[in-house]
């Protein structure tokens, strides 16, 4: 299949953008009343951009502000914000990813490049063209054109009047859309040339000092280029326009900026009337999750992190997004992480269409529970509260303690963000602890406090000892658990080279303790004594 390429051209872009802010409802058209923008530039005030009313009574671009007023005094002014222009047009670009998720933006046309008010987008409808499918539709120009009509449809409805073409190549839908007179140009696929030929060089996107030249020598339709050999072009006129020429006609690729990434998981829904109330968004999101979960499972996959957008009829999308610690593939599940920001979602109008894809996910085989367990239930619960809790406080509000491969107690944990990585060690996955260290207490020093113990032998668990001022007499004593000392770490202090003997001690009152000896008395070194954790 041939790639297809929609271009989107909205002649007065930037006027149309005002024009909806300033009523502040969707639908309403571009004033009729000759209107310009315009920039400071030396101390005067030049027209920037002017729109078709402003453009038919001879007002151009480059002419200054005092020039078009004194042709006609009650011309609208507006002041360029090319920034603002360019914020809008992105959120455009949003929308439009209700057609595909491969849309760019048209730098030569847009109005931050100072060319009007003009704008484009160009969006990749390969393989997408078939969601319009209308019944009884058998070809692919039919798809396209349901699209193209779909789009012009909601364009107009958001206060926009656009052109749209349909081509094999970027560049040869822009030249189609921005050159000819019809809403809706589909062009057959392998017949640029055929549409191209009648146009103006000025569609090629070249320099205006180009098309001059050429104009000077003759040349003024594609048709005249076409045919010429392209060495001696690229000599008088320059590389750029043989480039421009061959990229129109499907010989060359465009580099295209699309920036969003695709998403190779996503479902939507689109909706015949806007709907607004709660309860419909709340239906619409489970059963966009739904179609997505059914098709992760025949995937054998799972979300790490899925968003929801909805498009609102007034051009907003409006989007919530929630993460998971374990790849999740369950519907009700994310429901439930997502519905937690619901209250963000503002219907405005009305939405027309929600859209649910996966942005990170993992591999997630089915797995088997062993009959009458509840392990994998309780884990998967702890889990669950996990990120309910992370998304409704944020992400760094909840921690967890990831383990960590060192023998000292102090080292064998650290504090982590609350969703564990796809990568890393977890409690899952390292070497289940010997007897004697599972019996180890919950609470720990920050650091270890040194004690004064008295022992029979120098190898024997002291059979008292003093901790903060207070006397404490051993009644049981068990260990010791020996810990070797990490002598491969680089920088080690004395302290830290030492073997640790551990021991848990009991008084006659039931207090639990845990004390190590750091150091051997049989290797000629000096023992001290601390207080590394309390049993509850």
């Amino acid at each position: 299949m041939a790639r297809r390429f929609l271009y989107l051209y909205i002649p007065d872009f930037a006027f149309e953008w005002r024009g909806r802010e300033a009523t502040g409802a969707a639908g309403t058209a571009a004033p009729d009343a000759p209107a310009v923008l315009t920039r400071r530039l030396v101390g005067t005030e030049v027209i920037a951009a002017v729109n078709g009313a402003a453009a038919l009574q001879g007002i151009a671009v480059g002419r200054t502000l005092a020039d078009a007023r004194a042709m006609m005094p009650g011309l609208t002014v507006l002041e360029a914000d090319p920034a603002a222009d360019r914020k809008r047009l992105e959120r455009l670009r949003a929308w439009c990813h209700r057609y595909t998720p491969m849309v760019a933006l048209d730098d030569k046309a847009a109005p931050f490049t100072g060319e009007g008010g003009s704008a484009g987008l160009i969006l990749d409808i390969t393989g997408c063209a078939h969601l319009f499918r209308q019944d009884g539709a058998e070809d692919f120009a039919t798809e396209e054109q349901a699209l193209g009509r779909d789009c012009l449809a909601a364009l107009e409805r958001l206060g926009f009047a656009a052109r749209l073409a349909v081509a094999d190549a970027p560049d040869a839908a822009r030249a189609v859309a921005r050159f000819s007179a019809p809403m809706l140009t589909l062009v057959p696929e392998g017949k640029l040339r055929m549409a191209l030929e009648p146009l103006p060089v000025a569609a090629l996107g070249i320099a205006a000092a180009t098309v001059e030249a050429l104009d000077r020598v003759g040349l003024r339709r594609i048709a005249q280029l076409a045919g010429q050999p392209r060495a001696p072009l690229a000599n008088r006129f320059g590389l750029a326009l043989v480039e421009a020429l061959d990229r129109a006609l499907g010989e060359l690729s465009a580099a295209l900026d699309m920036r969003l990434p695709e998403a190779p998981f996503q479902e939507r829904i689109a909706f015949a009337e806007p709907i607004a109330l709660r309860e419909d968004l709340e239906a619409s999101a489970r059963r966009t999750l739904g179609a997505l979960c059914r098709r992760l499972e025949r995937e054998q996959a799972g979300a790490r992190r899925v968003r929801l957008r909805f498009f609102r009829v007034d051009g907003e999308v409006l989007q919530v997004s929630a993460g998971t610690s374990r790849a999740c593939r369950d519907a009700d599940t994310l429901f439930r992480l997502l519905a937690q920001h619901f209250d963000k979602i503002d219907p405005g109008f009305g939405i027309d269409m929600v859209l649910a894809e996966m942005l990170e996910g993992d591999r997630a085989a089915g797995v088997q529970a062993a009959l009458g367990s509840t392990e994998m239930r309780d884990r998967d619960a702890v889990t669950d509260l996990g990120d309910r809790l992370a998304n409704r406080l944020g992400a760094d509000a909840v921690h967890r303690l990831q383990p960590v491969e060192s023998h000292l107690p102090e080292r064998a944990e650290k504090r982590a963000a609350g969703r564990p990585g796809r990568k890393g060690l977890t409690w899952t996955n390292i070497r289940p602890p010997a007897p004697e260290r599972a019996a180890r207490p919950v609470r720990l020093m920050r650091r270890p406090e040194p004690v004064e113990a008295t022992a029979l032998l120098p190898d024997h668990p002291p059979a008292r000892f003093r901790w903060r001022g207070a006397e404490y007499r051993v009644a049981h004593a068990a260990g010791p658990e020996r810990i070797a000392p990490e002598w491969w770490r680089a920088g080690n202090d004395d302290a830290e080279m030492l073997t640790r003997d551990y021991f848990r001690l009991e008084d006659g009152e039931g207090r639990r303790f845990w004390l190590y000896r750091d150091g051997l008395a049989e290797r000629g070194e000096a023992p001290k004594w601390f207080l590394h954790g309390l049993f509850s």
